[in-house]
């Protein structure tokens, strides 16, 4: 389902530079039949199937010993489960995962997984309040939104310093930004960033930010200023 994502743009080439390999296991491959079987109707009713701890354990057992030779959890390795009850990936997280040598997602499936596969992941993980078919789009999210962090991916580091959510380490949204052409239906590139002032500009980007967090985040201001 989201093999084709992992092969375009900035990450098919942060893969191509050997700067990161992804892997797409297929539980499948470790089913507990011929037939590919890898969930279950959930014990004392309920709509829905449910993934198997056998299963899923099996899996995370061999890609840990076999593929990341992973001989104790002291290791730089986290191993998450995309859920809704999970606590909402965020831009701190992203830059959490992007220093760990190893991550694992399992991407949870149809009515969920057993409660027991709790007992062999880290932590569990959502994008947000709302549910979904399965978790392999959160899977591929948080892999574009950490991969890019990692040094080398983009061309410029500071790159990923600027956007929304890192601003000056502030958490805020991102200044507007404009480019060619420099009047369109009226409407003209503020005249500051024409200026070649640059203690100016980034004066005005950090206003800009501001206003826009106060505009269309403004829960994110107050995070700031409890942080303050």
């Amino acid at each position: 389902m989201i093999s084709g994502f992992f092969e375009e743009s900035i990450i098919k080439r942060a893969q191509d530079k050997k700067l990161v390999e992804i892997e797409i296991i297929n539980l499948r491959d470790f089913a507990i039949d011929d037939y590919g079987t890898v969930d279950d109707r959930p014990y004392g009713g309920g709509t829905g199937m449910i993934l198997r701890v056998d299963v899923i354990y099996k899996a995370l057992a061999k890609v840990e010993s076999e593929k990341l030779k992973v001989k104790n959890k002291s290791q730089n390795l986290k191993v998450l489960l995309t859920s809704p009850k999970g606590k909402v990936f965020d831009q701190k997280k992203a830059q959490e995962y992007s220093k760990l040598d190893h991550l694992i997602i399992i991407a949870g499936h149809y009515e969920g997984v057993d409660e027991r596969v709790l007992d062999y992941i880290d932590e569990e993980t959502s994008l947000g309040d709302f549910v979904l078919t399965g978790g392999e789009i959160p899977a591929a999210a948080i892999v574009d939104s950490v991969v890019r962090l990692i040094h080398g991916v983009l061309k410029k580091d500071q790159a990923t310093k600027n956007e929304s959510f890192d601003i000056n380490s502030k958490k805020i949204l991102e200044y507007p930004q404009y480019t060619r052409p420099e009047i369109f239906k009226n409407k003209k590139v503020p005249k500051i960033l024409l200026s070649g002032d640059h203690k100016k500009i980034k004066d005005w980007q950090i206003k800009k930010a501001y206003e826009e967090t106060r505009k269309k985040r403004p829960d994110l201001l107050d995070i700031v200023k409890k942080k303050d």
